[in-house]
């Protein structure tokens, strides 16, 4: 199993840690300030150890809140807009229904029209496939003659009608949850055969150098050779995850000895293991593989899979919710123990599960924390991690461990190493102000519910979404939950806290979810992204704008 969340970040705090805000030993040419797209702020503390500055995550919240009001207020207003737009960020005609599409998202009041740059970015490498090449993969993962076959159910429309096959078509929930978020629009959408992995987890996995090779043909309105298609472009004498790393990345320096990873600066770098060797999986290396266009539920970087809305668990019973002034000082998190198989050849400890219940658990001496003045000028204090621990979480696993191995010993040692506690039904969790999710063995499917609530939601990342708006983003490894929680609940003393900001971005992330996340506009991403898969499916060899809208 892999560990890793879709974005991942550096996991080792005395090399330097973000929340926001990056604890540096940077010399003084490093930038004091640098923000990051994924709602991160890198500042060079010793630059302002001696001078007043305002915290930075104000700065992080007055940025936010600029983005979003320029996102809404950029959204195409008609369809001719809409299309120059679409033609701006992809460099390529929107696909043939581009304009029922269109027509239904607006008379459904879709909100964020343009905002579709995930799924076109997912959708972008299979374009330097020839058509019939991509009409042979996609059989092939239909028609049951791949390595994947026995964790695919096909989802088949015909004039409107759903049906379903495949090996997983009668297992678990999720097919028929699939028919359910499609059959409102199946009448909309072309003849179509779509071949979804049902598993937690990405499958595909592709090397830098193959897609690369494939964005150079879209690039280049080409499609790749013979050979390039046949070559999936390993790099010789690397395995696994390695592969997935442009030959320019920190990981390819580290690992042919040329780069140190004490030396790496970490200030405005990107945030995956690509960039960061330290976080990089420790068991479950993939094999990398030609492109195919499996749709999934989950895509991790260095994966071809096409990006699907997982309507798991969208309706799940949300409990009773409190006002915010009722709720509890603390972020909050209970879940099981999923994420990684717990036995003796895998390193379980470094799962992020495992990781958040000792972190919040653990007494490890004292630690810096960040905090503001009365004049949300930027302060420090030195905390005792035992005393910060009991003030600001209330984190544990649930009743007993799963997904372990009991005969070498590892169901024991997790019970005996990490804190359990009773299940928490969702009134209980809603009885804090700050909740923390964090994926299992794939995407979280309780994100939904916790942005319901009027509580504040912490996340590593979530992509549409605004950061510092509609949620607090944390990094990996956790070693800015003390700044963040001394910002918004205050130092051990309760001073100088932001309570109205966190309920701020509680009420702001409740209302994403009841006005951008509906199943309607789950269906919008599906109705565009299947328009997309059908054009690559019958697109004609002579005329390959024969598919796209004119």
């Amino acid at each position: 199993r892999y560990h890793l969340t879709t974005h991942s970040v550096q996991s080792i705090s005395n090399l330097g840690s973000r929340l926001g805000i990056l604890r540096s030993t940077a010399s003084s040419k490093d930038p004091q300030v640098v923000h990051s797209q994924d709602g991160y702020l890198y500042l060079n503390d010793n630059m302002y150890r001696n001078q007043p500055v305002i915290h930075p995550i104000i700065s992080l919240i007055n940025n936010a809140t600029r983005a979003w009001n320029l996102k809404l207020e950029s959204q195409s207003k008609d369809f001719t807009t809409a299309v120059s737009e679409y033609r701006r960020r992809n460099n390529r005609n929107p696909p043939k229904g581009y304009d029922r599409w269109w027509t239904w998202a607006s008379k459904n009041n879709v909100k964020l029209l343009d905002e579709y740059d995930y799924l076109h970015n997912s959708i972008k490498p299979f374009f330097a496939l020839p058509p019939q090449v991509f009409r042979q993969r996609a059989s092939a993962l239909v028609n049951q003659q791949t390595k994947w076959s026995f964790m695919i159910f096909v989802v088949s429309i015909r004039k409107g009608q759903l049906s379903l096959s495949g090996q997983q078509a009668n297992i678990g929930p999720r097919p028929n949850e699939m028919i359910e978020l499609l059959k409102d629009i199946a009448h909309l959408l072309p003849d179509m055969d779509i071949p979804i992995s049902g598993e937690d987890l990405p499958a595909v996995s592709v090397s830098a150098r193959n897609y690369e090779h494939h964005i150079d043909a879209v690039r280049n309105s080409t499609f790749l050779s013979p050979h390039d298609l046949e070559d999936i472009k390993d790099h010789h004498g690397l395995y696994g995850w390695s592969n997935t790393c442009s030959t320019q990345s920190e990981l390819h320096k580290y690992l042919d000895g040329l780069q140190d990873l004490s030396s790496l600066s970490r200030i405005g770098v990107g945030q995956s293991y690509i960039h960061d060797p330290l976080p990089l999986p420790t068991f479950t290396q993939p094999k990398v593989h030609q492109f195919f266009p499996l749709f999934g539920f989950t895509k991790l970087n260095g994966f071809a899979e096409l990006p699907l809305s997982p309507p798991s668990q969208f309706n799940q019973e949300m409990g009773t919710d409190l006002s915010w002034e009722e709720k509890l000082n603390k972020l909050f998190w209970r879940g099981s123990t999923t994420g990684t198989f717990f036995s003796a050849i895998n390193n379980w400890r470094m799962s992020q599960r495992t990781r958040l219940v000792k972190f919040s658990n653990e007494p490890r001496g004292n630690v810096t924390v960040r905090k503001t003045d009365s004049q949300d000028n930027l302060e420090y204090f030195e905390g005792d991690t035992r005393e910060l621990n009991e003030k600001y979480f209330d984190i544990g696993f649930t009743n007993t461990p799963v997904q372990c191995d009991i005969n070498d010993g590892s169901c024991q040692a997790i019970q005996n190493g990490y804190v359990f506690k009773p299940f928490a039904e969702p009134s209980t969790m809603n009885r804090f102000k700050y909740l923390l999710d964090v994926d299992g063995n794939g995407w979280s499917g309780r994100f939904h519910r916790l942005m319901s609530t009027k509580s504040a939601i912490l996340k590593r990342y979530a992509d549409r979404v605004q950061p510092w708006y509609h949620y607090i983003p944390v990094k990996v490894d956790y070693q800015d939950l003390y700044d963040i929680m001394a910002f918004f609940l205050g130092d051990p003393n309760g001073l100088n806290g932001h309570d109205n900001l966190g309920k701020q971005i509680g009420q702001q992330g409740q209302e994403w979810t009841q006005e951008y996340w509906r199943m309607t506009d789950m269906q919008a991403y599906m109705y565009l992204l299947l328009l997309e898969y059908s054009r690559l499916l019958n697109r004609d060899p002579e005329d390959l704008y024969s598919m796209d809208y004119l």
